[in-house]
């Protein structure tokens, strides 16, 4: 198999159980040391819940992020322009940011808005954003440099967030980032 971000060859790592059901294989690059699983045919199923149940840290990790992004973009950033919350969950994050005086915008295609109602990107208005965050977003993503590439139309800017794959790749029993549970996380 090729590696989804640099095509280079990779080898299978190991098999896992998704969804206790499905064993499913892991490929692994040397040369960029991404870790990806075989094409993720479960990913209907694994988001028949947009949000996970044993995603215990959703909550604390958007009041995390709205605390240091909110600093980020005030001081580095012009505050006065439109952002995107990419992957925005239920709106938690972006109603937050809104909150706090930005001008932010949800983007979805799995999960419903439920708290951002009213600001959801219409990919025909919004061209240039200031910035584009996506939290814990890029190990659900199968092909993540088409994404990147995507996001890269609407922002010069993508200021994203993910649990990088130690060194060595762990086995695995010993990382729970893998999240075999839920099935959603394809990319590492």
């Amino acid at each position: 198999m090729n590696c989804r971000i640099c095509k280079n060859k990779s080898d299978q790592k190991f098999v896992s159980k998704i969804l206790k059901k499905y064993d499913v294989k892991y490929y692994y690059c040397k040369n960029c040391n991404f870790l990806f699983t075989e094409d993720p045919y479960w990913l209907g199923e694994a988001y028949t819940s947009a949000i996970n149940t044993i995603d215990t840290g959703l909550m604390e990790r958007n009041l995390y992020f709205n605390r240091v992004i909110s600093v980020l973009l005030y001081f580095f950033f012009d505050k006065e322009k439109k952002f995107l919350d990419y992957a925005g969950g239920y709106g938690i994050f972006n109603r937050l940011m809104r909150d706090v005086g930005f001008d932010f915008y949800w983007d979805d295609k799995h999960c419903e808005n439920l708290l951002a109602k009213g600001f959801e990107m219409n990919k025909n208005n919004f061209k240039n954003f200031e910035a584009i965050t996506a939290i814990e977003v890029f190990e659900h993503l199968k092909d993540p440099v088409s994404e990147i590439r995507k996001l890269l139309n609407l922002s010069e800017t993508i200021i994203f967030s993910t649990q990088l794959l130690p060194k060595p790749t762990p086995n695995p029993e010993e990382w729970w980032f893998y999240a075999f549970g839920h099935g959603q996380h394809i990319s590492f």
